[in-house]
């Protein structure tokens, strides 16, 4: 069932089954200026939310947004064939006979439309996380960038938050400081999406973050730019 999040913004939510526990998860799905669709990080779906989306607009565009979210993006394809396919670079080792076009490091991809702005997080090459900013509401969608996760459906799901360091509270996952290849690049990254002007954070794990989203956002990420030897914006 889709929720609405913001102006022109829904969200879908299911568990995604690890070996210790489902975890929650999110996807997001954008209604451009020209009325056709875009999701975001696309979940296992049923023909109930297929058919909700479908009654928002056509589905012009299939997001698989870092090297860590596409496992049911062949899925979605199949469900919206004439939508186009965008992935992070490297997906195509994992998505052997599927078709997409590379996301672009920074701007916009005619693809998806100008409603939504992209930059890729760059120095952690495994993951390749790309995030996108829509402007008109004001909204940052990401995925791993961050997590907000304040529940959990067993004990084992909450060691395996708390070890990463995301229990309860705005943070990035202890499995970045491991990946990081060059922090320097990520430091500014980060930075540039902290120009960016959002009021909201819609992430693929927990709740979607709403009041002093951008200071909360800075906080969990002070560490890359004090790491690179330089701060990330305080303002």
């Amino acid at each position: 069932m889709l929720r609405a999040i913001a102006d022109e913004v829904w969200a879908y939510e299911r568990d995604f089954r690890l070996p210790f526990g489902d975890l929650p998860a999110r996807a997001t799905v954008v209604r451009r200026a020209d009325g056709g669709m875009v999701i975001h990080s696309p979940l296992a779906f049923d023909d109930d939310t297929a058919r909700e989306i479908d009654a928002l607009g056509e589905v012009r565009a299939l997001v698989a947004p870092s090297c860590l979210h596409h496992v049911f993006l062949r899925a979605a394809t199949e469900r919206w064939p004439r939508a186009s396919v965008l992935g992070a670079p490297g997906l195509e080792k994992k998505l052997s006979g599927l078709r997409f076009t590379p996301l672009p490091r920074s701007g916009v991809a005619p693809e998806i439309g100008d409603d939504l702005d992209v930059r890729l997080v760059e120095g952690v090459p495994y993951i390749a996380e790309h995030v996108f900013l829509h402007a008109r509401s004001r909204t940052l969608i990401v995925t791993d960038l961050l997590f907000n996760v304040h529940e959990a459906r067993s004990f084992a799901m909450k060691v395996f938050l708390w070890v990463g360091g995301v229990w309860r509270k705005t943070a990035q996952d202890h499995v970045w400081r491991v990946l990081m290849r060059d922090r320097v690049a990520a430091a500014r990254s980060v930075a540039d999406v902290l120009a960016w002007e959002f009021e909201r954070v819609v992430v693929a794990h927990g709740d979607v973050i709403e009041g002093e989203a951008k200071d909360r956002t800075r906080r969990a990420l002070a560490w890359i730019g004090a790491g690179a030897g330089r701060l990330l914006p305080a303002r």
